[in-house]
């Protein structure tokens, strides 16, 4: 029997049932779906980045590392895998579009890249494309090797394009922000992956290591993992490095003393064919010489025999002379033989002019020879020293280069170099930490409501426990029907709710999630625990509550129960003390004030729940407003640098890479950076540190100013003081005028007096005046960072990536970056915004409906009584409802107040490293909290109208007697 009634009774008040249960299925929902998001989403990362073989470390040096380096780092890092990489940045072009691609040699066992789809290379010319700019439809096409690369980046492969055989995500890159580059717009656009052989280059670019263990991400466990391996491995590295060093440097010097042997064998060969060539010379010198004294002695010769002819000649004319007048004057024989001698002379002069014009013409021959010889021999010995000489600039240099090779720079980069892994622990710990408070103060309202609605119930069913009693039915078995009604609801409510919360909460933030996240679906977490403590909760406001009231109910008897409870005896109400407003009120608003006044517990149940609900909706929208514009105040209001600069050399005063770029002194400034731990009572915190030279103008590039506005001018500090975030002094407790110590390891502990506060939102900071750092602290170290801002319309990616192509910049960061990314994970936490702002809006519904329907349910007979009296249907509602309605803004007051508070609570609770929320709600989202509010209660005003016109008038004239 009492099973019948007691699901005739649910089958009667079927609405308060289901109100009851969906109250419970929401609360239980809402806490239990945002309490396991966090760690649903971690546990699918986690399987994500397990089944990819994401790196523990990545391992750089500035020199790359040779087979035999990363052999000695296999062979000395203790982990499950060690394995090399390449990649370069090259712009790449596909259906006459230009991309900034970074290309990645194949992985094998680390950072294992997921097909899409496709296939995988086979061939060296083939690839897989980054499947956030190419899809499926580019499989088969080719991408090309820009021809506008410079031609060092065009001769690092091996082939000019490469056939795209599949589509593909990398672990390297969860998120779609691809991170910058000196090559294009400053942005890289994407990846590809290609066989290791396609690089023409023949060393790595990297090296990644995969420990044996996979700890949960972000946990102490992790950390502990890492700080334990960290120092083996830098030392590793380090050793490899510099065996990367002493191998560049033994390599190049011994081709430079190659060079220098080649040159010193060349010099000697060619100085031997000089000599060889001067010898030469120098003997047809020699001959030259004895031909000249040989043609000077036949010309001497030649003088004499023409003297003699010309005697012999004289003789020969006197002698025919004398023949003449008297032959026998003359001696015939004489004269014969004189004939004969000059005949002789003469014969010997010919030939002598003949050897001597053949001696003249070789000796004007030879000397023309010589002389041509000798041109030669000098041109040889002029371009011998000059080549010379420049092979031995060329040597110098050479060494100089050699010399100046500097040792490797290495890095040792964890995950947390890794954007989106960093950023995925941002986002994580934001769901997380709202999932501690909002659940928690959610429930509460529900488990409040639930509360209200079991003892009301109990209340109102007095007349059947007494008559159940009085049929001789045990306490237990009574106590026992109403537990069956609130524990089935709580059950059904329970069940529900759990597995649509925790089921749909993080599928639906996954999905938010993925507009900047990239690896696998977010599987279902089930979290026994937080089943068992959902159940227990439940049970405990709805069967707990009937349980206690039916207990409170029982201690009368059984006649007394089936007699309705004696109305409170009538009493003015406060408002009655306040002539000039009661007297000025109609009949019926007086009544309904003392309906509302006059019975209290119903008063405060209905203003508590119509409150938390109204709480919660300026909580949802506080959130919002708190974090909703800090990316563009900060880097619109705030940091009005253009770009974060970092040389690999320090500077003083000017910068020259920048000059030569066309910067100005006052387009830059230049601070010293570094970390420090900053302790403040107990509490320890490592923070960036600034250092400005006093009276630099800072104002250009960064507006300090407090949380009012006001600017703070670095220039009016005292020598002993500082300059902190606010957010840091908020977190702390900090305040104007009290003392921080900062140390470092390279730094002794040293006080300083906090002399402002700014306000900052992004990062942690304190700032501190050139002077002071050099009065307490000793000489500022090299000045490395920069501040600078490009002009109107330029665009500062391309600007940054011109300057990243300088070998004297080491990092250049745009703030569009740093802005797009914290705007894309304040944009990605809406839809938490939103869960939460929809389900409070959902329960707030729910419990207006609720308490209206027991606010009814209560008042049968006087509903009735009023219709019996001639009220109009719209007069009846009025009666009713306007009770709700002030009770509605009286709840959604006090949820105004209760939820500044609640909302100061939870931005309190979520701490993200990061960022400094800018904690506040706005006008507006007090106004729609009250307004939403008092909307729901008049749609519930509306829909239980009906229900006012079912009550039939007869219920008047109903007693118990």
């Amino acid at each position: 029997m009492l099973a019948k009634s007691t699901l005739r009774e649910i089958k009667d008040s079927l609405g308060r049932y289901i109100a009851l249960l969906i109250i419970i299925a929401i609360g239980v929902g809402f806490f239990a779906g945002l309490k396991v998001t966090d760690p649903a989403l971690r546990v699918s990362m986690q399987k994500y980045f397990e089944d990819t073989q994401f790196y523990d470390f990545r391992l750089i040096s500035s020199l790359g590392f040779g087979e035999e380096e990363i052999d000695y780092l296999k062979e000395n890092i203790e982990a499950g895998s060690v394995e090399e990489s390449i990649s370069f940045d090259v712009m790449m072009e596909y259906e006459d579009s230009d991309y900034a691609i970074k290309v990645i040699s194949l992985p094998k066992e680390i950072n294992k890249v997921v097909l899409i789809d496709g296939r995988w290379p086979q061939y060296e010319n083939e690839c897989l494309v980054d499947a956030a700019i190419l899809d499926s439809d580019a499989i088969g096409s080719t991408i090309y090797v820009a021809d506008g690369n410079e031609k060092e980046d065009r001769d690092r492969f091996n082939y000019s394009s490469f056939k795209i055989v599949g589509v593909a995500k990398s672990p390297l890159y969860i998120q779609y922000e691809r991170g910058t580059t000196s090559i294009g717009a400053g942005v890289l656009d994407g990846f590809i992956y290609v066989e290791g052989k396609a690089f023409k280059d023949d060393f790595y670019t990297d090296c990644y290591v995969k420990l044996d263990s996979n700890p949960e991400l972000y946990t102490e466990e992790y950390d502990s993992l890492i700080e334990a391996n960290e120092d083996k491995i830098q030392k590793a590295l380090d050793a490899a490095s510099q065996k990367r060093y002493e191998s560049i440097v033994k390599e190049a010097q011994e081709k430079l003393d190659d060079a220098k042997k080649e040159l010193e064998d060349k010099k000697a060969s060619t100085g031997e064919e000089l000599a060889d060539a001067k010898m030469e010379l120098d003997s047809a010198k020699k001959k030259l010489d004895s031909g000249k004294k040989q043609i000077e002695e036949y010309e001497s010769l030649e003088i004499q025999l023409k003297d003699g002819l010309d005697q012999m000649l004289d003789g020969i004319n006197q002698m025919d002379m004398a023949r003449q007048m008297n032959p026998a004057m003359v001696d015939e024989n004489k004269y014969n033989a004189l004939v004969a001698e000059y005949q002789e002379k003469s014969a010997q002069l010919y030939t002598l002019q003949s050897s001597l014009s053949k001696a003249k013409k070789d000796y004007d021959s030879g000397v023309k020879e010589y002389k041509d010889g000798l041109a030669e021999y000098e041109d040889g010995v002029e371009e011998f020293n000059e080549k010379i000489a420049d092979a031995e600039a060329e040597i110098a240099d050479a060494q100089k280069e050699i010399d100046d090779i500097e040792e490797a720079d290495t890095y040792l980069l964890k995950r947390d170099s890794n954007a989106g892994y960093v950023c995925f622990e941002s986002d994580s710990t934001i769901v997380g930490a709202i999932g501690n408070v909002f659940p928690i103060f959610f429930f509460l309202v529900a488990a409040l409501v639930c509360m209200t609605t079991m003892n009301r119930m109990v209340e109102d069913q007095r007349t059947q426990i007494g008559v159940l009693k009085a049929l001789g039915y045990s306490n237990g078995a009574i106590m026992g029907k109403f537990a069956f009604y609130s524990g089935s609801a709580a059950f059904l409510g329970t069940s529900i709710g759990f597995a649509l919360g925790t089921f749909g909460f993080p599928q639906a933030i996954w999905y938010a999630y993925q507009m900047m996240y990239n690896t696998r679906e977010v599987d279902y977490y089930f979290d026994g625990r937080m089943l068992i403590i959902s159940f227990a909760a439940a049970f405990i406001c709805s069967v707990g509550v009937t349980l206690v009231s039916c207990r409170v109910e029982m201690t009368e008897m059984a006649a007394s129960l089936m007699r309705p409870k004696a109305p409170k005896a009538g009493k003015r109400i406060f408002l009655e003390y306040i002539p000039f407003f009661w007297n000025r009120l109609k009949f019926l608003k007086k009544v309904s004030l003392r309906n509302i006044f006059r019975y209290k517990g119903r008063l405060i149940m209905m203003v508590m729940g119509i409150a938390g609900c109204t709480a919660l909706l300026v909580a949802g929208f506080g959130v919002y407003d708190s974090i909703a514009d800090i990316a563009v105040n900060q880097y619109t209001n705030i940091s009005l640098y253009d770009m974060d600069i970092t040389l690999k050399k320090g500077a003083k005063e000017s910068v020259p890479v920048l000059e030569k770029k066309g910067y100005d002194k006052e387009d830059y400034i230049l601070f010293y950076h570094t970390s420090v731990d900053m302790k403040f009572g107990k509490h320890t915190k490592n923070i960036y540190m600034n250092v400005y030279d006093d009276g630099a103008d800072i104002d250009t590039f960064y507006d300090m100013h407090d949380i009012k506005g006001n600017h703070i001018d670095m220039s009016s500090l005292s020598e002993d003081e500082i300059v902190i975030n606010m957010g840091l002094c908020d977190r702390y407790g900090m305040k104007l005028g009290d003392t921080i110590t900062i140390s470092s390891d390279d730094m002794k502990p040293t006080e300083f007096k906090v002399g402002a506060i700014n306000q900052n939102f992004i990062y942690n900071y304190m700032y501190m005046n050139a002077s002071t750092y050099e009065k307490y602290i000793g000489d500022i170290p090299e000045r490395k960072n920069l501040y600078v801002v490009v002009d109107e319309g330029v665009d500062s990616h391309e600007a940054g990536a011109e300057l990243m192509g300088d070998t004297a910049i080491s990092m250049v960061v745009p703030t569009k970056d740093m802005l797009d990314r914290v705007e894309n994970m304040m944009g990605s936490l809406n839809i938490i915004i939103y869960l939460v702002i929809g389900s409070a809006m959902a329960l707030a519904a729910v419990v207006v409906y609720n308490l209206t329907n027991i606010n009814i349910s209560e008042r049968v007979r006087e509903i009735a009584t009023v219709k019996v009296l001639g009220f109009y249907k719209e007069e009846t509602r009025a009666y009713v409802f306007r009770e709700n309605i002030l009770l509605a803004i009286m709840g959604a007051a006090v949820g105004l107040v209760v939820g500044k508070f609640f909302h100061a609570f939870i931005m309190s609770e979520i701490i993200v490293d990061l960022i400094t929320f800018d904690v506040r709600v706005t006008a507006f989202s007090y106004l729609l909290s009250f307004v939403l509010t008092i909307v729901f209660t008049l749609l519930i005003n509306i829909l239980m109208g009906r229900k006012l016109d079912e009550i039939s008038m007869t219920e008047s004239l109903k007693a118990v007697e």
